[in-house]
């Protein structure tokens, strides 16, 4: 057995043993094999890395423009993927721009862009919403079959193509958390690209950035000091040039050449139409120097706000458009450009030329490509705008000073020519003479108005020559003979016209001439200038919002300062003359004032006046008249020039409103109206009776008015008509003026007089009335059993309607009546008299409180005989019975105060005394403890406002109560009245105000029963 199995076990041995060896061989041959592919891999990688590393040394290393650099990446990356269809594209703002493309190994047309933000950017060849999601999420993208994986794609591409790629590679080009841009890699083979393919792109990709970043900011470097040297350039040559117009065409004719963008425009500000209006151009058709706009037609314009020029000038700053397509402030065509222009605009920057903050203009530039204006073009264009706009700053002012100091020079020359003169006639004749040598108009003029004779007349008129035309000073032009100076007579304002009047001669009759209003420093109208412009053939006058050439707006101020000059001229003039008038008129009426004075009776102070009148101012007869308001009718006062029939007529003479009227129909609207008359003297309709007293068919009216009222009249008689002149001169019109405001002030101040006397009176009256009143009140508070008793009462007036009493009714009870009549003052005080009268009778024959009032309302209504009424409360303390009985006619329910300064109002039915012959009530009754306070009062005291119309009310009566309720009566009233006063501080009382307190109090055992 046991050689048995050593021979098994041997023939095992031979079995097993070739199995592990081979499978040893297996294990050591797989062994082998992982090595070798691992150290192939391991070589691989190694060599990429050293390709990669060569690459980005290479990137580093190159000292290349953009173009030059991406072409470089381009390179190198065929070195690692398949690069036949291959693209690099750059981002600017949301532009995408293909700096670097091939398509099949073919290059094509580059840089093209493409606004990711426009509906159109889905055309580009690469798909624009993988190029935004690559940008905004910054992640690589493998895609592999664009058939099978579109759904799963995070953005959808769209291609115009036939035969659209089937795969490809997306690799951001990233630094410092920057996208810059894009590697592209695309096939028409499915399954092209692997995550090797990826990773080495992406390596490359990050390499690439930051090569690409340098090669960005030394190329930008490089543009912005190119730029800026041609920016220096053109603002050297702008510079040289003082004309503006020049300055203008040099600034877009050289931005244009310079940067190569086209068109090129310089638009002004015209702020009184809020329109920019173009005053230079790169494109012949829109210059305002083309022959159109040289012949008038209306220059570019367009209304601030509006396009992307007019947004620039209305926001104050640089607006850009790198897509006009989809820019809806984009105007394709202009207001006032020719028909038919066509511009080829893709792109468009509009920059306003502001110094210290004041608008001059907007430069305008233009360009046929997306995209065309970055933020290195914006820099450079806006810092040639700052320095343009100085430019056009200084050439302004320079035409401003060289305008102002001619105008400054012409201004002198008028003063000094003003100043020599102190008449007018002289002072108008020299500057006719001088203003068409200054100003270059050729015939000068000057109108004044007459206020007196409502005309205006000749002055002084002299031709370029310096001739003056004698003939002139014959004119005279009433309102309605020539329209345009009715025109500037109504408007007050420069009218330009072609309409010469006859008066000028046939040497004028074909002429422009403009007129200028002479208007004072108070609005009135003292004359007008009018000058010959010498535009036979294009007179018109210019819109108020029309901008004027140069010349023209200073020849324009010229005139309007002249004009103001020799208003200002006439005004101090006429002043001097008015101040000469002026101080003999006041002599006159002080004369008139010191005999007026001198006496008091008001016949005498007239009689006085009409015969100062004809000495003074020459009128040949005057008489007064003076109202009687009382009577309505005018009574006779002295008189003066009649005849003797005329003066005993004058004597018994009472005119009636209506007939004064007739006579003078224009105080119709003055009559009995507190308010100054409408002109200060009227011609009269003089009637056969006047006319036989005062000798003459011609009288004149001055109302005599005080504190705006009607008091009198003074009629004033002239014998002869002054024909084609008015009656009065200005200064003999103020002195008859004067005169009648003297003779109303006496009349009124007669009136005044008797009025003061008869209210002297009167209140004397009032104080007896208030004296008597007073001495029916109670003296003092009286001594109650068991009560403490305190009132207060005060009238709105000087005599009142409230009133209150106590009355000793015998055993020690007393009565206590408040009572309010419905009235104020006098009616309502003698009804209190004779309400407090029944009353007391009545009390002390009658003990129920309510048969008291019955009977006193029944002898009232018998007795008085006027609508007024008088609400009373009237009630009984009994010490005896400790109770409080009492009645109300209509009075405010009375206030009961419990000791804890709870309150309970005492309710009472019935109706105020005096409204119905007969009436109905009942007596109630309470048990008053000790502490127990009964306050009493009229509505007077809850009434009271202050200045906000606010009452004192019923609330604050209970809480100025309540605080003193511990109080004896007499505190308890005053702290009331010190409320109410609180509360209505310096308004006065309305109504009157009666207040009684009775407060409970522990008898004496003497007194009790």
């Amino acid at each position: 057995m046991s050689q048995l199995a050593q021979e098994n076990a041997g023939l095992l041995f031979l079995v097993v043993a070739p199995a592990i060896l081979a499978a040893l061989l297996v294990f050591l041959l797989s062994y082998w094999l992982r090595r070798r592919r691992t150290r192939h891999l391991l070589m691989e990688r190694v060599t990429e890395l050293e390709a990669l590393s060569a690459t980005g040394r290479a990137l580093v290393a190159a000292e290349l423009d953009l173009d030059a650099l991406l072409a470089l990446i381009a390179e190198q990356a065929g070195q690692i993927i398949d690069n036949r269809t291959f693209q690099i594209g750059l981002f600017e703002d949301h532009y995408y721009e293909i700096r670097y493309w091939t398509i099949d190994g073919r290059a094509q047309p580059a840089p093209q862009s493409f606004d990711l933000h426009s509906t159109q950017a889905a055309t580009a060849p690469e798909g624009g919403g993988l190029v935004a999601w690559v940008r905004n999420s910054q992640q690589p993208l493998l895609v592999r079959d664009f058939e099978r994986e579109m759904d799963r794609l995070p953005a959808r591409p769209a291609y115009e193509s036939v035969h659209p790629p089937r795969s490809a590679l997306f690799v951001p080009l990233i630094t410092s958390g920057r996208t810059l841009g894009l590697i592209m890699a695309q096939s028409a083979s499915p399954n092209h690209f692997s995550e090797q393919d990826l990773r080495r792109l992406n390596i490359l990709a990050n390499q690439a950035a930051a090569a690409i970043a340098n090669a960005q900011l030394f190329d930008q470097a490089q543009t912005r000091a190119a730029h800026l040297e041609l920016v220096t350039e053109i603002v050297r040559q702008v510079n040289a040039v003082d004309d503006l117009d020049e300055v203008l065409e040099q600034v877009v004719s050289l931005t244009c050449h310079t940067f190569g963008f086209h068109p090129v425009s310089v638009f002004g500000v015209n702020l009184k139409t809020r329109e920019v209006v173009i005053q230079a151009s790169s494109l012949a058709e829109l210059n305002p120097a083309r022959d159109g706009a040289a012949n008038g037609d209306k220059p570019v314009c367009l209304p601030i706000g509006c396009g992307i020029v007019g947004t620039a000038a209305a926001e104050r700053r640089t607006v850009v458009a790198n897509n006009t397509l989809e820019d809806g402030r984009f105007l394709a065509h202009f207001d006032g450009a020719p028909a038919g222009l066509s511009l080829d605009t893709q792109a468009e920057i509009a920059i306003p030329l502001t110094v210290n903050n004041e608008l001059l203009g907007v430069l305008d530039v233009q360009s046929g490509e997306i995209g065309a204006f970055g933020a290195s073009e914006q820099s450079i264009l806006e810092t040639l705008a700052a320095a343009v706009a100085n430019a056009i700053y200084k050439a302004q002012q320079l035409v401003r000073e060289q305008e102002q100091a001619w105008v400054t020079t012409a201004q002198l020359q008028v003063a000094e020519a003003i100043g020599r003169h102190d008449e007018p006639d002289g002072l108008l004749a020299a500057v006719a003479r001088l203003a068409p040598l200054l100003a270059g108009v050729d015939l000068c003029g000057f109108l004044l108005w007459s206020e007196e004779s409502q005309v205006y007349y000749g002055a002084a008129l002299a031709d370029a020559a310096g001739n003056e035309v004698d003939s002139f000073t014959d004119v005279e032009l009433s309102i309605g003979d020539w329209g345009p100076l009715d025109a500037v007579h109504v408007g007050r304002l420069p009218l330009t016209t072609a309409q010469a009047p006859a008066w000028l001669g046939s040497a004028h009759a074909a002429c422009c001439l403009r007129l200028y209003p002479l208007v004072s420093g108070p609005g009135q109208t003292l004359g007008v200038m009018l000058v010959d412009l010498g535009l036979d053939n294009d007179c018109r006058e210019p819109a108020p919002d029309a901008p004027l050439r140069s010349t023209e707006q200073r020849r324009e101020e010229l005139m309007r300062d002249i004009a103001r000059q020799i208003a200002q001229a006439l005004e101090s003039a006429y002043l001097r003359t008015a101040q000469q008038e002026e101080a003999w008129v006041n002599t006159a009426l002080l004369q008139v004032a010191e005999a007026v004075n001198s006496l008091t009776d008001l016949n005498e102070i007239l009689d006085t006046i009409v015969r100062l009148v004809p000495l003074l101012v020459g009128v040949d007869s005057v008489f007064i008249l003076v109202w009687d308001n009382e009577r309505q009718l005018f009574q006779a006062g002295p008189s003066y020039g009649v005849s003797t029939m005329g003066r005993g007529l004058v004597e018994t003479l009472e005119i009636d409103r209506e007939e004064f009227l007739a006579m003078s129909p224009q105080m119709s609207q003055d009559f009995s109206l507190a308010r100054l008359p409408s002109a200060s003297h009227y011609a009269l309709r003089v009637p056969t009776w006047l006319e036989t007293v005062l000798n003459t068919s011609i009288a004149y009216n001055f109302p005599l008015v005080a504190r705006g009222r009607l008091v009198g009249a003074k009629i004033v008689g002239l014998r002869r008509e002054r024909l084609g002149r008015t009656p009065f001169s200005s200064r003999r019109a103020n002195i008859l003026n004067g005169i009648a405001q003297q003779a109303a002030t006496a009349v009124v101040n007669n009136q005044l007089y008797k009025e003061s006397a008869e209210r002297a009176r009167m209140q004397q009256e009032l104080d007896v009335a208030r004296t008597i009143q007073t001495s029916f009140l109670p003296d003092t508070s009286p001594n109650m059993p068991g009560c403490s008793v305190a009132a207060y009462w005060r009238a709105a007036r000087e005599v009142g309607g409230d009133f209150y009493d106590f009355l000793p009714l015998g055993d020690d009870k007393w009565g206590i009546a408040i009572a309010d009549v419905a009235d104020k003052g006098v009616p309502a005080a003698l009804f209190m008299a004779l309400s407090r009268t029944i009353l007391r009778a009545v009390a002390f024959s009658h003990d129920d409180p309510a048969h008291v009032l019955m009977r006193a309302n029944e002898i009232i209504g018998r007795e008085a005989r006027s609508d007024l009424f008088v609400t009373v409360f009237y009630g009984v303390w009994d010490p005896a019975t400790e109770r409080f009985t009492y009645a109300n006619a209509g009075h405010n329910p009375p206030l009961l105060m419990q000791p804890n300064g709870t309150f309970h109002a005492l309710l009472g039915h019935g109706m105020a005394l005096g409204v119905l012959p007969e009436t109905q009530m009942k007596s109630q009754s309470i048990h008053l403890r000790p502490g127990e306070t009964v306050i009493l009062y009229t509505d007077g005291v809850t009434e009271a406002l202050n200045e906000d119309f606010d009452e004192f009310g019923l609330e604050r009566l209970q809480v100025a109560a309540r605080a003193y309720a511990r109080q004896p009566a007499a505190a308890i009233v005053q702290h009331i009245t010190d409320s109410i006063s609180d509360h209505t501080g310096q308004r006065p009382q309305f109504d009157d105000m009666t207040l009684i307190v009775v407060k409970r109090q522990t008898m004496k055992p003497g007194n009790q029963r």
